[in-house]
Order: structure tokens, then C-alpha cells, then sequence
């Protein structure tokens, strides 16, 4: 099947690269309204994490088979120097990962089989998406430590090309880990590296290069960039923002809709404040944001409204470090959503600093999931994290929230140094006495201890009773030109609380997570990917219809709508078939060409990219265009003459008259305004008058089926509901709540500690998220 060219509008992109847990990016989003507000709209996004199956970290482990604690600077330099070398030495980028990975995998109790098919697909999946990017003149990503590698070989990619972009990496792996840096700009695979905060640094850099200046960016605030010798030099250091030079991010150029879960509310990150008030010596969350700069609660209030009326927004998920930095603000924020009748529901992070009164009034402003970093119930163990805590700080919060209604993710971390196992069974052990009191309310985030270069105490493992082991020689040989970067870097620390110590204590932890029945903690971070290359997932839509997807080659989901019969005779198949990958099997070739062929919107096996997002305000003008996450089928018996559409990235589903499926085709091909729809629909005669085609590009771009382009700042218009999804129409209620951030929270906070580098609120997000 040939790849439809993508045609990108926008001179610059931003972009974020799997694997990454998905959300709405919060970090691209506060880049994209800070462009704007600067008077620039050169910038698009493509979010490449959507529609490939969702993975959170599956190319390294924190933990490695016998207790090794890797440390989080570059956990999988094997991969990555594999990687570079095969660059400089003019190969294929992903031709060097095949001679390393099995020990690498060994050692990591990662499935070597598994991690070979998920780079080589990935590698493909790059080189589709890069060839449909020759337009493109500057390229930013966000770069977390889960996805540096991923990052990389997208770049690799890039600069392919014949004409290859300028590329910058900015986030939280790059501002933390300065080794990470300098590889990617030694390898020349980076251009530039913006470090922390973003939003002016990329603007500076982008206005250089759209100027053809010349030089190296080492004028440039806040940014990393070779010199004419090739050594990497920073630039001065950038002043931060005022909150009041902060707009509230714009979700325009974003697929809002897919990342929305069925029948839960509309989520959107947003924050009152930047930084933190403490250096815990586990965090290199301070690292990013330097300093503690609260918000003001009128100016937050205000962009809450404006992100309801923009975007619908049902729920906030506020991803600053610490919420309850400034109580006074917290407060001030909490009483203005209840003098204003927000009815909206928000979480966020929280340090364990609360009162029954403030937790009451939280409570009733719509405050709903608070994410605690307690830690450890040991007076001794919180000095020595310097937490400025005691466990009846501790314990007097949790209460104060839980016993307002508010339900707690409580921060525990197994293997800190110092802490005694005594203490260690002791704050499990008044953990799970609160659960018992407060059932179903108060769950545990395992944060196992890692070490990571922005860390307080990265600087004195030796005064913690720990030491570093430096990466092997036949490791470092893999790319030798890097040696006087890597030679210094450690591979896993040792020493106290490590080892099986550390092992034990994560399982203890692990066991107490919740006290529900069944384990569906989502901060269990995945390794593999949900979906495979050799066998179909099913999930049931409505009357006798399925939902079918895998794996395809390329990484791109493979999705069908089938019948009950064809469910079976799917499943019958894959399971006689031994081939690893489905859609090369022969005795599925016939069966899959006629189930394709009955699609009106079929699946593809190659990556689909499309422009565009979603606003409810939109301007007249505006081109819409069937979002690449879309399959369409017409049914027959229960759902005769009707049309399924079915979103396979979040298995939303809508019931649409059939003749609305030759739009879908039509904006499937290329993005139209009303009119020149209307004009296309007469073609095929189907007569519709101009009001009517505008009101059904309306409809379907509020149902997130169509991503519209061209949005403007407009008066709010209302939609119109299409049919809605079988649990909707039944009136059956959604999901609980306090289940709904945690997602969220899970992708802001990836570790509180040494991992908050991942954080994606972090306008980390590249912060130069391209997050």
C-alpha cells in the first residue's frame, strides 16, 4: 500500500518520539502559545507516540536481574553508543544495536527477541514518517530518558534526508544529564540543545536560523552547540519567566480527542506555579526549573476558563512540582473556583504540608487526587532525603486529605540509603494501617531509589554509604571516540540498601501498592507494548462488532472492524499460524484482503501522519481532515444503513449515517473547507446546501473523527452531539475519577525522584518539549 505524502503547512515542528506513557503534551503545548504569543506561527506538531502501541520504557530497567541499581544518566549507553557508531560509520542507524543486545538484555532481564522487533520496527517506522518531512526546516524534540534512544534514531533519520533540518533536543534528560547532550551534539545527530526552561531559548533559535545567521548558538541563552573546534559549549544563562509571561498553553495544533479514555472527563494539564521550594537529595526535579515561582490564582482561574471554553476541558490535571508550594496561593485558588462556580475537577502534587479546614475547601473547589510524596515514615530517613518533613507531617496530611474525600497517591521509596529496613517495614506498615481505615482511597507509587546526575546527592554517594561502578571497556570500545564523554559515566551504584536489599524492599512495597483485590496500579511501568506483531487483540464495541488490532511492521497499529463470524475465523487463524508477524502470513492473506476491502476507511500498514487538532473555536475558513487514528465500516442487522467509526488509538466509537462515510473518504484524501466539500460531495452527487457541510465538519471535529487546521480565537459555537458510544447512550456513569489522573500524574511524575526528568509537564516537555 503506498504512504500518502503528508503535506506539512509549517516551516518548523515539534515533536515527541515514543515510548512515552501518552497524554495531552503539556510542555509543546506551553511552547506552541508562547510562539504565538511572541507573534510566531511557524510551529506545527506531530505526536509520533500516537498510533503506535503505547509503551512507557521497554528499550532499559532501573533494576537489573541480580539488584543492580542503574543509575539514570544514560541507563542504556550500550544501545545508544551502538547506535552513533553505526552513524559515524556511514551504516544503517539501527544496523549496530544486533551485536550487544543479548548481554544487555541479559543483564536487564528484558526480553532480547522483544527489544531486537521493537527497534527494527521502530527504525521503519522513523523511516516512513522522515520521508514525508523533506518540507521541513527545523525540527524539535522532547527528549525524556525513556525515549533519548528513540530520539536519536529518529534524528538519524532526519538527517538522511536530503535537505536534513536543524534539529533541537530540549527536556529533561538533556537539561539533567550533560553526557546525553554532548552525545547528541558530538554525533552531530542534535544541531542544538536547549536546557530547562524552553520556551524563549527554542524561539531565540529558531529566529537565528530563519535568519541564516552564523556562528554557533553559544550567544544563544539557555542553549548547548558545538564550537568550530567541535567541543560543546553553553551559552549564558537564560533569565526565567515571570508567570505572567506564561499564556496558557494552546492545545490547537493537537489530536486533543485521541487521548481522551471513553466516558471519562475531558482531561487537560495546566499549572499555577514553576519549580520547587525544596532540593530533596533523591530529586533533580530542580534542576529544570531552578527556582519557585508561584502563579497568581486569578490569572490560573482565568486560564482554566479559558481552557473550558477553548477545549472543553472537564478536568485539570495541574503538573506543577508542588502544588502546595505557596499555601496562601493554593487557598486563594480554591476559594476563587468556588466564588466562581468552576465546575471543574482538578489534581495535582502535593507535599505533605495539609489541615483538615484547607483540605475541606479543596474538596469542595473540585479538588479530587492528590500525589504525596511521603517517602518514609522515619524521622531519621526524611532528614536524610532532606524532605523537611516528619512522619506526623506526614501522617497529618494523609489524613487531612483522606478524610476530606480526596483520594492520595502516596510516594514511597524503597532502597534509600541509611534507611534502615526496621524503618523501611515501618512506614509500610503505618502506609497500610491508613488503607484500612480509608478503603479504596489511598494507594502507594513504588519509586524504587535510583541515582541520576541531577540529584543533591549525586555529588556525595560517598557520605551515603554508596559508590559508583563506571561502565566495562568492552561497553565503551563499542564507539571509542566517545570515550572521553563516557569513561567517567556510572553504569549502577553499590552499597548501602542496594543490591537484594533494595530488591526486598521493592517487593514489600510493591505488595501493599493497593488494597484492592486485583493489582491495577498504573505507575507499574510496562516494559513491552499491549500489542503484538503475531496476535490480534480483540475488544467488543456494540452489538456483535469488534475492534482487531496488532502490531504492524512498521509500529503503526493494524485495525479492523470485524463481525462476530469474522472474530472467529480471525482468531482461528492467528492461532494455527506460527509466523511472528500476522500480515505476512499465508493462509490470513485472503481473508484479511476481503475484510480490508469491506471497510470504507480500511487500516494501513504504514504510518499515517496528519496535521491538524482540535479547538472549539475554529476559523470559517478552516480545513478539516479525517484524523489518521480512524476506521470506518458499514454494518448490516442491528446497525443496517449505519456507519462505525471507531478511533483504534482510544477505542472511541460513533454510529453515523452511511452516506457520511464518502466524507470521510473525501477528507481522508486531502483537507477541505466547507465549501470546497460541498463542492467534492456534488461530484458523487450527494447534494448537501453549504450551512449543512459546515455543520457536519463541526460535529465530526468535535468528536475528534476530523482534525481541523486554521483555528483562530473566535466566539464559541456548540456543537452539535453526533450519536454517542453505547456506554454513553445507556446513561452508564464513567470511570471513577480518582482513577482518571493518575495516568497524568503517572506521565508528570515518571519518578519523583531521580526520574523526574521524564516529567512531561515540565514544560520539560521540551521544554524545548518540542511534555
Amino acid at each position: 500500500m503506498a504512504q500518502r505524502q503528508l503535506k506539512v503547512s509549517k516551516p518548523a515542528l515539534l515533536c515527541v518520539v515514543p515510548p512515552y506513557s501518552l497524554g495531552p503534551p503539556a510542555g509543546i503545548a506551553y511552547l506552541l502559545a508562547y510562539a504565538e504569543q511572541q507573534g510566531c506561527s511557524d510551529f506545527g506538531f506531530l505526536d509520533l507516540r500516537l498510533g503506535v502501541p503505547d509503551a512507557y520504557a521497554p528499550t532499559y530497567a532501573h533494576t537489573g536481574v541480580f539488584g543492580d541499581a542503574y543509575v539514570m544518566d544514560v541507563p542504556d549507553l550500550p544501545l545508544v553508543l551502538s547506535l552513533v557508531q553505526a552513524v559515524d560509520s556511514g551504516k544503517e542507524p539501527a544496523s549496530g544495536f544486533s551485536p550487544v543486545i543479548e548481554k544487555y538484555c541479559r543483564e536487564r532481564g528484558i526480553s532480547a527477541s522483544y527489544l531486537r522487533e521493537y527497534l527494527v520496527s521502530l527504525d521503519k517506522y522513523f523511516t516512513a514518517v522522515t520521508a514525508t518531512l523533506t518540507g521541513v526546516r527545523f525540527v524539535g524534540c522532547s527528549v525524556w530518558t525513556s525515549n533519548f534512544l528513540t530520539t536519536l534514531l529518529f534524528a538519524a533519520h532526519l538527517k538522511r534526508l536530503p535537505r536534513p533540518p536543524v534539529i533541537v533536543g530540549g527536556g529533561p534528560q538533556f537539561t539533567e544529564s550533560h553526557s546525553s547532550a554532548a552525545l547528541a551534539l558530538r554525533s552531530r545527530l542534535f544541531d542544538y540543545v536547549v536546557t530547562g526552561e524552553g520556551e524563549a531559548s527554542l524561539l531565540d533559535l529558531y529566529s537565528r536560523e530563519a535568519a541564516s545567521s552564523t556562528g554557533t548558538a553559544s550567544s544563544v541563552p539557555g542553549t548547548l552547540a558545538l564550537n568550530l573546534q567541535g567541543e560543546v559549549q553553553r551559552g549564558p544563562e537564560r533569565p526565567l519567566l515571570s508567570p505572567g509571561e506564561i499564556p496558557v498553553p494552546a492545545f490547537d495544533q493537537i489530536p486533543l480527542l485521541s487521548y481522551q479514555e471513553v466516558g471519562a472527563p475531558r482531561e487537560l494539564p495546566y499549572h499555577l506555579s514553576r519549580g520547587c521550594t525544596d532540593k530533596c537529595t533523591f530529586c533533580s526535579e530542580w534542576v529544570f526549573w531552578r527556582r519557585f515561582r508561584p502563579g497568581d490564582a486569578e490569572q490560573t482561574i482565568a486560564g482554566i476558563r479559558e481552557l473550558e471554553q477553548r477545549y472543553g476541558a472537564e478536568y485539570i490535571a495541574f503538573t506543577d512540582s508542588l502544588v502546595n508550594g505557596h499555601p496562601g496561593r493554593l487557598r486563594q485558588l480554591a476559594e476563587g473556583m468556588l466564588r466562581r462556580r468552576r465546575r471543574i475537577a482538578w489534581g495535582g502534587f502535593m507535599r505533605a504540608e495539609m489541615d483538615t479546614e484547607t483540605a475541606t475547601l479543596l474538596r469542595r473547589s473540585g479538588f479530587d487526587v492528590a500525589f504525596i510524596g511521603i517517602e518514609s515514615m522515619s524521622d531519621e530517613t526524611l532528614a536524610l532525603m532532606n524532605k523537611r518533613r516528619t512522619e506526623l507531617h506526614n501522617i497529618k496530611a494523609l489524613r487531612a486529605f483522606l478524610g476530606a474525600g480526596i483520594y492520595v497517591v502516596a510516594g514511597v521509596i524503597p532502597g534509600f540509603p541509611g534507611d534502615s529496613r526496621e524503618a523501611f517495614i515501618h512506614t509500610t506498615d503505618q502506609l497500610r494501617t491508613l488503607q484500612h481505615e480509608f478503603r479504596g482511597r489511598l494507594r502507594i507509587n513504588v519509586e524504587p531509589f535510583i541515582v541520576s546526575p541531577g540529584q543533591p546527592l549525586f555529588s556525595r554517594l560517598s557520605e551515603m554509604g554508596l559508590y559508583g561502578v563506571r561502565w566495562d571497556d568492552e561497553v565503551l570500545d563499542i564507539a571509542p571516540k566517545y570515550r572521553d564523554i563516557t569513561a567517567s559515566l556510572f553504569c549502577t551504584v553499590k552499597g548501602a540498601n542496594q543490591g537484594i536489599e533494595r530488591m526486598g524492599r521493592l517487593h514489600i512495597a510493591e505488595a501493599i501498592e493497593s488494597d484492592e483485590p486485583t493489582k491495577t496500579d498504573p505507575f507499574i511501568y510496562k516494559v513491552a507494548e499491549p500489542l503484538s506483531h503475531s496476535e490480534f487483540d480483540f475488544e467488543h464495541l456494540t452489538a456483535g462488532w469488534f475492534l482487531a488490532r496488532l502490531k504492524g511492521p512498521a509500529a503503526w497499529i493494524y485495525a479492523l472492524l470485524v463481525k462476530q463470524d469474522e472474530q472467529e475465523q480471525l482468531a482461528e487463524k492467528s492461532y494455527a499460524n506460527e509466523s511472528v508477524d500476522l500480515l505476512a502470513a499465508p493462509n490470513l492473506r485472503r481473508l484479511l484482503k476481503r475484510l480490508e476491502s469491506s471497510h470504507s476507511l480500511g487500516p494501513t500498514r504504514v504510518p499515517t501522519l496528519t496535521e491538524g487538532g482540535y479547538s472549539r473555536k475554529r476559523a470559517p475558513n478552516a480545513l478539516y481532515q479525517t484524523a489518521p487514528y480512524i476506521v470506518s465500516r458499514r454494518g448490516d442487522w442491528h446497525v443496517k444503513g449505519r456507519l462505525l467509526v471507531v478511533d483504534f488509538v482510544n477505542t472511541s466509537w460513533w454510529l453515523l449515517p452511511a452516506w457520511q462515510g464518502e466524507v470521510l473518504k473525501v477528507l481522508r484524501r486531502a483537507p477541505h473547507s466547507a465549501s470546497s466539500l460541498q463542492h467534492q460531495l456534488a461530484r458523487k452527487g450527494i447534494t448537501r446546501s453549504l450551512s449543512r457541510c459546515a455543520r457536519l465538519l463541526h460535529d465530526l471535529a468535535e468528536s475528534g473523527i476530523v482534525l481541523a487546521s486554521q483555528l483562530q480565537r473566535a466566539p464559541q459555537q456548540k456543537a452539535k452531539p453526533i450519536e454517542r458510544t453505547e456506554r454513553q447512550a445507556k446513561g452508564l456513569p464513567p470511570p471513577q475519577r480518582p482513577h482518571k489522573i493518575l495516568p497524568i500524574i503517572n506521565e508528570v511524575l515518571s519518578q519523583s525522584h531521580s526520574e523526574f526528568q521524564e516529567a512531561p509537564n515540565l514544560t520539560q516537555a521540551m521544554t524545548a518539549d518540542a511534555g
